[in-house]
């Protein structure tokens, strides 16, 4: 409880010196704070990370409703920042290729122009792009993001390590990405 309960937005720095020592190691509030604070929570990345010109920001998109929450915050970020969005969706294949991957990549496509369709009114200014990736949601989120602004992910509510309401792939990119981690909570 407290102050993330009033708070807008809470930012968190990260300092990647040992990422996985610290993550896990008792004093580390990174993962309990992203997992629990009810408003977004932006966790600062690596100090010498270099965003690319023009900025973009990146926006993880699966058809939840947290991914729902958090394409509205990424429109408004990108709108603020005069950036442009980046909408990812990433496909993780079956081990087995199913003979239907079109069918599957074709859904993902058509969840992206749903989903954005509307926003993309709202905010006329910000140019948006649509990608549907194949692989590892974490790896391919935090490759799009390599040079973004920062990276906005939906946060799932249930599941999650040790009962804290976070993905694994919140998780894994708290991990992995060199830009700042915003998670949004489902409103």
């Amino acid at each position: 409880g407290g102050v993330a309960e009033e708070a807008h937005l809470v930012v968190l720095g990260s300092r990647h010196l040992s990422r996985t020592a610290e993550f896990f190691s008792a004093g580390s509030i990174v993962v309990p704070v992203s997992a629990q604070a009810r408003c977004p929570v932006v966790v600062v990345g690596d100090a010498e990370h270099i965003s690319r010109q023009p900025p973009y920001v990146v926006v993880g998109l699966d058809g939840s409703a947290s991914a729902t929450a958090a394409l509205v915050f990424a429109f408004d970020e990108a709108d603020l920042r005069g950036a442009a969005l980046r909408v990812v969706c990433v496909w993780q294949p079956p081990v087995f290729m199913p003979n239907d991957a079109e069918a599957a990549l074709q859904a993902r496509r058509a969840l992206l122009s749903e989903a954005t369709a509307g926003l993309s009114d709202k905010y006329p200014d910000v140019h948006v792009t649509h990608e549907v990736m194949t692989g590892h949601p974490v790896e391919e989120l935090a490759r799009a993001a390599e040079h973004a602004l920062a990276v906005v992910v939906g946060r799932r509510g249930r599941g999650g390590y040790t009962g804290m309401r976070i993905g694994s792939v919140v998780h894994g990119l708290l991990h992995r990405a060199h830009c700042p981690v915003i998670t949004v909570p489902t409103e």
